[in-house]
């Protein structure tokens, strides 16, 4: 019976393997006799020999290389080797292809850094299971010196073979490996090093390790035979390497493109999954996002590119990118997603298009301004358990990227009282070819029963009960939780008349006042907000009203909005001379941030002060 130990070890240990006795005869061919001419498996040209031979190179062919798993390969190939061909057997791989699945720089003096993957060891040989794991321990990390045979062998890209190891290259291994016992490993032995090449890359090697007491020691034809195992192993191990390589760099990809951190604003509960499309392609296009905006405002945003792979995946992070750089400069969301339709199809090589949605949640009206292209549309969960959860019925519009129709996109408002549930997702969750897409959304309809849940377990429910096994589309989800208005907040709808100005400073001051903010902070403000009144007021298309929005939590912001289009212009020093056009340099220069947005019925300009305390 064998014994094998093969495996992976937790802690790899740092060492150097030891190098051979200048002038060494044993390299290539040691013409020392052997002690026992009557091995088990005589190698030499025998029939015999022969059928062994191929007896297990094919058994290689066939064993090798089962899956793309580096040491799950160099354990097969430790398999196939004991005890048919060696009594020992160990794998090395150079570090960084064992790590980061990468081909490293040569040494510049000609050394190696390896680790040792697998391990095998026969009961034929003499040498205990134990001693082999404590001389040669799995997965120990060694740098190899430049005259060692283990780097000789992977710098001159041949196999070496020792019929005999001498004495001296034994004690000079087991020196520089600094463990004694590595003498009674080699002196003695037959030692047979082959290098794991595939692709013109030099992988790592094979050590092959015979007691000559139990078979003949190594020769030129076995050297054939390892070669040829060496090449099988080389090309599975790197097969498997570079389908790591690419998993690894989709993953990082995937994960760059993804949000980092959720942050929701006061006031709302945010849960959220990604899933992939199958266990191969660990990137698609499928992302959400969720993106704060002043005033307390926050847009959530799912979005799906066709296809899978990498190119769905860059496309999907300019994609997001241009969300999100699009939402800061505060436009409307039927605008932004037309930019985002004008853009997509510069964003591939090919024709590609995809789906979008974008809600933009007020907590202050409690309103959601949703828009979608061609997207699922979202479902809403009402805080009362009696009320069934509903399918929105939001204008569908066009998928993004057609670029043969140019129609605006139409959105739609809707109400969310305190604990609604806002859900939307990707595709991926709700259809397959197995299920279409309204049988899909009825399952998600069914499987949001309690609004009182928590997001997290939602979320876990959904993707284990909708998301199909198998050939599968990735899929993104995103639940929110709409939560209390901010405490600390007041709106006041005023004519656009000259003594709007006056009353707008003094709500300001009467209701910073009761928040207790520093009396420079109310004094600031008050001056701030005169400014955008004023210009409101002056600016004024016709009677219709102006309304001044305070709010408080981390900071103060006031919004003026007005039934004017047009946006502020940059503020700048005006001339001495000028009587007027000191408003917006004003509020430029005592504000932490100011900005301005363009809203249905006009816009909302907005400053915000920091750095406040309560008043003592």
């Amino acid at each position: 019976m064998d014994r094998t130990v093969v495996g992976q070890a937790a802690t790899p240990f740092s060492g150097t393997l030891g190098a051979p006795e200048a002038g060494t005869a044993g390299v290539g061919g040691d013409k020392r006799t052997p002690r026992h001419a009557a091995p088990p498996h005589d190698w030499h040209d025998t029939a015999d020999s022969v059928r062994l031979r191929l007896a297990l190179l094919n058994r290689a062919s066939e064993e090798i290389g089962t899956t793309l798993d580096l040491v799950r390969t160099a354990e097969e190939l430790v398999a196939i080797a004991i005890p048919d061909f060696a009594d020992t057997t160990w794998v090395l791989l150079q570090e960084r292809v064992a790590t980061h699945h990468e081909i490293p720089a040569p040494f510049k003096d000609g050394g190696a850094r390896v680790r040792r993957l697998a391990l095998g060891v026969s009961d034929k040989d003499p040498l205990p299971v134990e001693f082999w794991l404590s001389t040669l321990p799995i997965g120990e990390t060694a740098v190899c010196p430049p005259a060692s045979p283990f780097a000789r062998c992977m710098a001159e890209r041949r196999s070496l073979f020792f019929p005999i190891v001498p004495e001296e290259l034994a004690g000079r291994t087991a020196e520089d490996f600094g463990r004694p016992d590595f003498y009674r490993a080699m002196a003695g032995r037959s030692l047979l090093l082959s290098p794991l090449m595939a692709r013109g890359r030099v992988l790592g090697l094979l050590a092959f390790n015979r007691d000559p007491a139990e078979r003949a020691e190594f020769c030129g034809r076995d050297v054939e035979l390892a070669d040829n195992l060496a090449r099988r192993t080389a090309l599975c191990i790197d097969n498997a390497r570079l389908y790591n390589l690419e998993k690894s760099q989709a993953l990082t990809l995937q994960s760059s493109l993804l949000p980092k951190r959720v942050q929701p604003p006061p006031g709302m509960e945010v849960a959220h999954r990604y899933v992939p499309g199958s266990d191969v392609a660990e990137v698609g296009g499928d992302w959400f996002d969720v993106i704060p905006l002043t005033g307390g405002r926050v847009a959530l945003v799912v979005g799906d590119v066709m296809g899978h792979g990498m190119q769905a995946a860059t496309v999907m992070g300019q994609l997001r990118t241009a969300v999100r750089t699009l939402a800061r400069l505060e436009l409307p969301v039927t605008e932004l997603m037309g930019h985002l339709d004008a853009l997509l199809p510069d964003m591939a090589d090919s024709y590609l298009f995809a789906t979008c949605i974008i809600a933009v949640h007020d907590p202050e009206a409690r309103t959601c301004e949703i828009v979608r292209a061609g997207h699922v549309p979202p479902v809403i969960v009402h805080p009362d358990p009696s009320v069934k959860p509903r399918i929105e019925d939001v204008p569908a519009n066009r998928p993004l990227g057609l670029g043969f129709v140019s129609d605006p996109f139409e959105s739609w408002t809707l109400d969310l009282p305190e604990g609604s549930l806002l859900v939307l997702c990707t595709d991926g969750l709700v259809e397959s070819k197995n299920r279409d897409i309204g049988d899909g959304l009825q399952l998600l309809l069914d499987n949001l029963g309690d609004p009182e849940t928590g997001l997290e377990e939602i979320c876990d429910t959904l993707t284990r009960t909708l998301a199909m096994e198998g050939d599968r589309d990735d899929l993104a989800l995103l639940v929110a939780r709409i939560g209390r208005a901010p405490s600390r907040s007041a709106s006041w709808e005023l004519p656009a008349e000259s003594y709007a100005v006056r009353e707008a400073r003094h709500f300001v001051r009467q209701q910073a006042g009761s928040w207790g903010l520093p009396e420079d902070t109310v004094d600031t403000a008050e001056l701030l907000v005169s400014e955008l009144a004023t210009n409101a007021v002056r600016h004024a298309a016709g009677p219709g009203p102006i309304e001044i929005r305070l709010s408080y939590d981390d900071r103060l912001t006031c919004e003026v909005a007005d039934q004017v289009g047009a946006e502020p212009r940059p503020a700048a020093l005006p001339d001495d001379l000028e009587e007027s056009g000191r408003g917006l340099f004003l509020v430029s220069e005592l504000s932490a941030d100011w900005g301005s947005r363009r809203t249905s019925t006009g816009k909302v300009v907005w400053f915000a002060l920091e750095g406040l305390g309560v008043a003592a």
